[in-house]
């Protein structure tokens, strides 16, 4: 009995005491990761100028942009690269290297992945380095031209198109239209279970081929980087262009 009372009182006490007890402070909780987009306040264009730059030793770093800003202006599209219309867009990004190997953009529209140029030095020819807009010079005729600006517009696709939630179902093929109108210029994406990301595409394990004609499977690729979030659109960066029929 006195075990009983003596509960009831201890309880009594700290019913009292508690009464007393303050409100806890309210916790801003402030995230030490910045998660805001470091991109976002740039069109596509504004980011791929910002990674125009050559290496240290002056040579083209594979993962900038040198050739494809110089293949932009010399296409004369610069506009849709930077407008701000819409940003329904994704911008598939050919780094330096979707030029300069063997099949890649360079060679697809000159016929040569030369990327030097030789000159008269004193009298005797000296071959060096050419600039990305020395190359693109070599875009020398109305079919040369329009091949360019057609793999371009291949690169950039009338939706938004990101992992998630856009390409919801893993393993699957997501059909979209690129500036390319009609079915030559329809373009593939599928997620797989590791969040990589492979754009057109053929057999691989377990997974079927994209929904389109066999000229794609030779040009499919694996993007390199995701999810570059710009104020028209979003982008993806490929080491290697992609095609649906033969530019």
């Amino acid at each position: 009995m006195n075990k009983i009372k003596y509960l009831g009182l201890l309880l009594m006490v700290v019913l009292v005491s508690s009464c007393d007890l303050g409100l806890q402070e309210t916790f801003d909780f402030q995230p030490e990761v910045d998660l805001t987009d470091p991109h976002g306040n740039k069109t596509a264009w504004e980011y791929i100028q910002s990674a125009n730059k050559l290496s240290e030793d002056g040579t083209f770093d594979g993962e900038m942009f040198n050739f494809l800003a110089a293949a932009i202006q010399k296409a004369n599209m610069v506009d849709l690269f930077n407008q701000t219309s819409t940003s329904n867009r994704t911008y598939l990004l050919l780094n330096n290297n979707a030029f300069t190997g063997r099949g890649d953009v360079i060679d697809i529209i000159t016929g040569s992945q030369s990327t030097s140029i030789t000159e008269d030095v004193n009298g005797v020819p000296t071959t060096r380095q050419a600039t990305a807009e020395e190359v693109m010079e070599r875009v020398d005729t109305p079919e040369k031209l329009e091949k360019l600006k057609n793999i371009l517009k291949y690169h950039i696709v009338t939706s938004y198109v990101q992992q998630v939630p856009t390409l919801f179902e893993a393993e699957v093929w997501y059909t979209f239209q690129t500036l390319i109108p009609g079915e030559d210029g329809l373009i593939a994406f599928l997620r797989e279970n590791r969040w990589r990301i492979f754009v057109n595409g053929k057999n691989r394990t377990n997974t079927p081929a994209s929904p389109l004609p066999e000229t794609a499977f030779n040009e499919y690729e694996a993007v390199r980087s995701h999810n570059y979030v710009f104020n028209n659109g979003v982008g993806h960066i490929l080491a290697d262009p992609v095609r649906n029929k033969p530019y």
